[in-house]
């Protein structure tokens, strides 16, 4: 029988259904089996001429299982493969995030090169997601009980009602806020890497298309589990960044330089931004406190 890749739209030939990978691409094809059909059509349902074969449609497009192909998880050229994670359904759910975690968290140079560009982001995404669910549960009960209540330093001559309002984020509004971002994660992380990719096309750096930056940026989110424990937050976020900068070099296959300028690029803008804001509004607040020190000296 034959069968077309949905991704390079190689047609090839084989002699059995099932998962197999496409020996121009090495993208998975999942192969159906014969069916009857009406005369004049070709063993796929497309009339003669191929009508609707394109990359992605017709030809019964491959789609992702996370089942292993005959004879391993390997097979795609340049000798990478499946995560652990996307080979859950052999390893199991547990094993396979934790192989994956642990990889990608100890080992970056040896993980992010085997990591194929071409699987589903979702996959990735799902992964990433789990990462935040488990920080969002374990911060879950210290917002609860107000461990984590913000406070001023006792130099600050703050207004009691702008420290009320900052400890309102502990109880109720802390809680509400966690469970809110469980949510909208998702939605954060690929906007965010849309950004990413956007710089990555301004670099020259996006060749395997913005699939490939999202499972970069997801499989990068493993150390998000060390920001649960106090003072480990910013070094978590650092790290994050650095194996962002792996994962973008070894799924774009582009340089290390290259991914750094791509990752960072985006972040030094954000806090330039930021500054700037922060500028203005201390600015405004001291010209408001400024006019109201001068109207009371006036009275």
């Amino acid at each position: 029988m034959e069968a077309r890749c949905p991704r390079c739209s190689t047609v090839f030939t084989t002699d059995r259904s099932g998962i197999q990978f496409c020996p121009n691409c090495g993208q998975q094809v999942d192969v159906p089996e014969p069916a009857a059909r009406p005369p004049g059509q070709d063993p796929w349902g497309q009339p003669p001429g191929g009508a609707g074969g394109g990359a992605g449609g017709g030809f019964g497009a491959g789609r992702f299982t996370g089942e292993p192909p005959p004879g391993g998880a390997g097979g795609y050229p340049g000798g990478r493969e499946l995560t652990p994670w996307e080979r859950r359904k052999e390893l199991g759910v547990f094993q396979g995030f934790f192989e994956t975690w642990k990889r990608s968290v100890f080992s970056p140079q040896a993980f992010f090169p085997t990591v194929r560009p071409d699987v589903p982001w979702t996959e990735a995404l799902y992964y990433a997601w789990i990462i935040h669910g488990i920080t969002v549960a374990v911060g879950l009960p210290f917002v609860g009980l107000g461990l984590f209540r913000p406070s001023f330093p006792s130099s600050f001559d703050a207004d009691p009602q702008m420290e009320n309002a900052m400890r309102a984020l502990s109880g109720g509004v802390g809680i509400g806020w966690l469970l809110a971002s469980l949510l909208i994660y998702p939605l954060v992380l690929l906007a965010g890497a849309g950004i990413i990719h956007l710089v990555a096309m301004l670099f020259g750096a996006a060749s395997n298309g913005y699939g490939a930056t999202v499972r970069a940026m997801c499989y990068a989110a493993g150390p998000n589990l060390f920001g649960i424990v106090p003072c480990f937050g910013i070094v978590a976020s650092i790290y994050t960044v650095v194996l962002s900068i792996f994962g973008i070099a070894s799924l774009q296959q582009t340089s290390m330089g290259k991914a750094a300028g791509i990752v960072l690029l985006p972040i030094l803008l954000l806090i330039c931004c930021c500054g700037l804001l922060a500028s203005v509004v201390i600015a405004g607040l001291a010209g408001l406190v400024s006019g109201m020190g001068g109207g009371t000296q006036s009275l």
